[in-house]
């Protein structure tokens, strides 16, 4: 029997969405809310202010990384229409210029982002902006914006960052093929 080569192309382009592996993100959420519950605690047993502090810093930390606990809030999807980035919104295919993926080995860790190139600003590559509330825009997010370009992270997410590369860049070849 013949294994299927993971890198070559897929041949037509599989929808998806994938979400955080909700295991990245839950000590930092509920090492927050044991803070909090500590000063908390502190603060009430003890009449120590310096608990308020504690708890201050267990509610910051909670609120901030708690997007990588929201396993079912996909992250990265794509579909025809474009790539879509959370908080950024649907990025149409003609607005992309490239697909690279770049990545880093820390000791015995691998990382891996997805670099996306856009041909025109980021604001008028939006087809479909995603729209939520003003509080989000003071978490963590899975993506930084340098320039003309996107570096999504995948090592964080629920899928196989290759297989996600792999389908990314299948919609992109199919998107933007013109025959001659």
């Amino acid at each position: 029997m013949i294994e299927p080569d993971d890198t070559a192309p897929e041949p037509m382009p599989k929808a998806f969405s994938v979400g955080y592996n909700s295991t990245s993100g839950e000590a930092l959420v509920y090492g927050g809310a044991t803070l909090i519950f500590i000063g908390a605690i502190v603060t009430l047993l003890q009449r120590e202010p310096a608990g308020l502090l504690l708890a201050l810093a267990g509610l910051g930390s909670s609120v901030y990384f708690r997007p990588l606990i929201e396993a079912r809030r996909p992250q990265i999807a794509a579909n025809m229409q474009g790539l879509y980035v959370d908080r950024i919104g649907v990025i149409s295919w003609t607005a992309i210029a490239s697909i690279d993926v770049r990545e880093t080995n820390l000791r015995t860790m691998h990382f891996s982002r997805l670099v996306v190139r856009l041909a025109v600003p980021l604001e008028r590559a939006v087809v479909v902006p995603d729209e939520g509330p003003w509080w989000r825009r003071l978490t963590v997010k899975n993506w930084k914006r340098k320039d003309d370009r996107l570096e999504i992270k995948l090592d964080t997410l629920k899928a196989d960052p290759m297989v996600v590369i792999r389908r990314v860049k299948a919609f992109h070849r199919v998107a933007t093929f013109s025959p001659s």
